[in-house]
């Protein structure tokens, strides 16, 4: 026993000696936002869709070099609190004692998935020697610290044997008999307790697959209560939402978090999360009394049998201990540490798109740590649109439209109302055209009467001629006949008296007949006839001029529907450029609905102002900018004062119509929408 005491001893001593040798040279480092990993027993991990960006995430998909000299580097991250996202530096330590030397398990099996012996000779010497762990400063003799490896992984510092227990791969070195171990598993249903763990998938993929990070300060591997999981999205690449914005197919959800975690799907690297730990119970002797010795959080992958997505993810799980300068905000999703960046909604890339990208039922806030700029705390912060190289759109949330846009409305009323011009003005040409067939036929029938009158008065007056003729022959016979009888003498012969009498009877006849013709020839009804063509020749010139009068004016209503319809196309497509702010847009000039504009969609930046200090909480369309009701065609830089720096995003449920119903706002559907990419500035 001695023996081991000696030896555990001079370990110490080295280990201290180690600690204040200033000749060490650190692996490189950069901004630890940018990184890359690739675990060596990661078979699969293609690039990602769409290429990651400077400011977000980490730089994906870096060659690994294949060997680092131990005696070169040492993996201690010692980035300052000052520096770009480091909330990562000089993580979880655990005293060197606890490391296990001597079949140390570290009590969770992780990495072999076999049964283990848990023989822990020396876990209790940490009491003959305590120790205190500060989680914002490195302990010369703690491990299970953060480190980085020259490749930019991020792993934890532990003796080099206890690194092949649980699978890890050792890279570089962070000290006496100490490596910077990356750990990583492709595994679906398996349970981690190690800090800076990578997830990846296994070669084949299920239903679901699902990972649970085991939080428990009993376990040796944490020896400082958990606050707080950091989920950084190396890669990740599932099925696209559908129409509606919602992740039907493929979902990825975050389950036993102390905060509201948002289901996402999409594209998402270089997005991350912080996750809240449930808190524990109060302490007791110094050792946490609560009737659940651990806390659970589950990140699950749900897939859809229909999809033809190549499904890939590599997640880096960061456990930070409570009490760490380096927590985000409780209600902060997204946190970044840096005076300059770019933020996006989930699933957002600079891509041509038909389809939606922006995410339904998306309600957190994205906080930014208030950074010194020139020695003095930053004032205030700036955001305007990411520069977009591929056709993509840098903002676009819930596109306003013709219903609440004030000129598109006013528009789509005029050529409402000139559409209705055009159909009042159609009816009075039809009418027109009707009164003028009607007048044709009049006239027809007026001309066919007035030539019927004429030939029964030709006719008339033809039998009066003939029974003139008649008469006046009849006359000369009588004469004759009388001219015989006198010639005759006293005594004249029967056969003359009889021709006499004859003669009289015809003409008697004849001067009848002529009575009759003469009575019967009616030159009035000839008269009434062409009295009645020519009022039927006046109504059909002025239905002829009725027709003309309302086919031009037919034609001009036709022109002004054709120009308010363009109108009202060009304040349509007008629109969908436009911004918006606010909430609700009533369209008095026209029907008076009062519509929703910034109300279920928005992204809300309090006291958010453009240049001239017009000022507006709520953003939506396809523009930033909080000028005027209905907003401009252009995006602006949009600043706020308002400290701590943080924005909140919100989706509703749905991008389809919102039906008016009790204290329910109307809105039209929607879809289409791709979400936001921002760049921010503190000054």
């Amino acid at each position: 026993m001695s023996r081991i005491c000696l030896i555990v001893c001079v370990a110490l001593m080295l280990q201290v000696c180690q600690a204040y040798y200033g000749h060490y040279e650190h692996f490189p480092s950069s901004n630890p936002d940018e990184f890359a990993a690739h675990p060596w027993n990661y078979v699969y991990n293609p690039s990602a869709r769409v290429p990651g960006h400077q400011f977000e995430g980490r730089v994906i998909n870096r060659q690994q070099p294949s060997s680092y000299p131990l005696w070169k580097h040492s993996a201690d991250n010692e980035v300052g609190d000052g520096e770009v996202e480091s909330r990562l530096f000089n993580r979880l330590t655990a005293n060197l004692l606890n490391a296990g030397f001597f079949s140390n398990r570290f009590g969770n099996n992780v990495g072999n998935g076999k049964p283990v012996q848990n023989s822990r000779p020396f876990s209790q010497i940490n009491k003959w020697i305590p120790l205190t762990v500060n989680p914002d400063f490195p302990s010369v003799i703690s491990k299970f610290e953060s480190c980085t490896t020259f490749s930019e992984e991020e792993g934890i510092c532990v003796p080099g044997a206890a690194c092949s227990l649980f699978g890890g791969r050792p890279t570089g070195s962070c000290g006496l008999k100490s490596v910077c171990c990356i750990n990583a598993v492709s595994r679906c249903g398996t349970t981690i307790t190690l800090n800076n763990t990578y997830w990846q998938p296994p070669v084949t993929l299920g239903s679901s697959c699902s990972l649970t990070i085991k939080l428990d300060e009993g376990l040796l591997e944490q020896p400082k209560e958990i606050s707080q999981i950091r989920l950084d999205f190396t890669s990740f690449s599932i099925s696209q939402p559908n129409a509606e914005g919602n992740c039907a197919t493929d979902v990825f959800k975050v389950i036993g978090a102390d905060n509201v975690v948002p289901a996402i799907c999409g594209d998402n690297a270089g997005q991350h999360m912080y996750l809240n730990v449930p808190s524990r119970g109060p302490l007791r002797s110094g050792k946490a009394v609560n009737t659940q010795p651990s806390k659970e959080i589950t990140l699950n992958f749900e897939f859809g049998a229909l999809s033809t997505a190549a499904r890939m993810w590599n997640i880096q799980i960061s456990m930070l201990p409570k009490g760490a300068s380096f927590l985000a905000p409780p209600d902060c999703l997204q946190y970044f540490a840096a005076a300059r960046g770019r933020i996006s909604s989930f699933n957002w890339q600079d891509v041509e798109t038909t389809t939606t990208r922006q995410l339904n039922n998306q309600n957190y806030n994205i906080c930014f740590r208030t950074e010194e700029i020139e020695r003095k705390r930053a004032s205030e912060m700036c955001l305007s649109v990411c520069p977009v190289k591929n056709g993509g759109d840098a903002f676009s949330i819930t596109t306003p439209t013709a219903a609440t846009n004030p000129a598109a409305a006013l528009a789509n009323a005029q050529a409402a109302a000139d559409a209705a011009a055009v159909t009042v003005a159609e009816e009075t040409v039809t009418a027109a055209q009707d009164a003028l067939a009607t007048a044709q036929t009049d006239v027809t029938t007026a001309e066919e009467a007035v030539a019927a009158a004429e030939a029964t008065l030709a006719e008339q007056e033809a039998n009066l001629a003939a029974a003139g003729e008649t008469l006046t022959q009849a006359q000369v016979d009588l004469t004759t006949a009388q001219a015989a009888l006198e010639a005759a003498g006293e005594e004249p012969p029967a056969e003359l008296i009889q021709a006499v009498t004859d003669a009289e009877a015809a003409v008697a006849e004849a001067q009848a007949a002529v009575d009759a013709a003469q009575a019967a020839v009616n030159p009035a009804e000839v008269a009434a006839a062409q009295e009645t063509l020519t009022a039927a020749q006046t109504a059909l010139v002025d239905a002829e001029t009725a027709v003309t009068t309302a086919e031009e004016n037919l034609a001009l209503a036709q022109a002004a529907a054709t120009d308010s319809a363009n109108a009202a196309a060009a304040a349509s497509d007008s629109a969908s450029l436009f911004g918006a702010v606010g909430t609700v847009f009533t369209a008095a000039p026209a029907d008076g609905v009062t519509t929703a504009t910034c109300l279920y969609d928005y992204l809300l930046i309090s006291g958010g102002r453009d240049a001239t200090n017009i000022e507006a909480d709520r953003y939506c369309g396809n523009e930033l900018n909080p000028a005027g009701s209905a907003g401009q065609a252009v995006s602006v830089p949009v600043c706020t004062p308002i400290k701590s720096f943080r924005i909140t995003y919100r989706t509703d449920g749905t991008e389809g119509e919102v039906v008016e119903g009790l204290n329910t706002i109307p809105a039209p559907a929607d879809e289409l929408n791709t979400g936001f990419c921002l760049v921010y500035q503190e000054k």
